[in-house]
């Protein structure tokens, strides 16, 4: 008995084909979740970096004999924010300030900081 031609495809190739689809959705879906999660914690630490800079130029329009330890709280994008700034006063020669000011934050990446570290002085002429 001849078989006709039949049309369509047999089971096996169905399931060979799906197995094949869910294989590249899963990698697909794994570096997203990856991707996403690197452009989280980019965007957090950049906004520090941003708040820590713009915290120095803060500091940096005060006369150095007023300038301060100090904590401040900020929200930006949803995200909370502390800035740590620290004054180390005649560190390291007299009439210098060693300054540090620190960002830290918690996101979906944990627990995270950016420190950035500078010399100020007084300048007279």
């Amino acid at each position: 008995m001849k078989r006709r031609r039949e049309r369509g495809f047999s089971l096996l190739e169905v399931l060979s084909a799906m197995t094949l689809f869910a294989l590249v959705a899963a990698a697909v879906g794994t570096l997203s979740t990856a991707s996403m999660l690197h452009t989280i914690q980019n965007r957090h630490a950049s906004t520090a970096a941003q708040l820590a800079q713009q915290r120095l130029e803060d500091l940096r329009s005060l006369p150095l004999a007023s300038i301060i330890s100090g904590t401040s709280n900020s929200t930006v994008a949803g995200q909370a924010y502390t800035t740590i700034t620290t004054v180390q006063s005649n560190t390291p020669a007299s009439g210098m300030s060693r300054i540090t000011v620190r960002v830290n934050w918690t996101g979906p990446e944990g627990a995270r900081s950016y420190a950035v570290d500078t010399i100020y002085t007084s300048v007279t002429s």
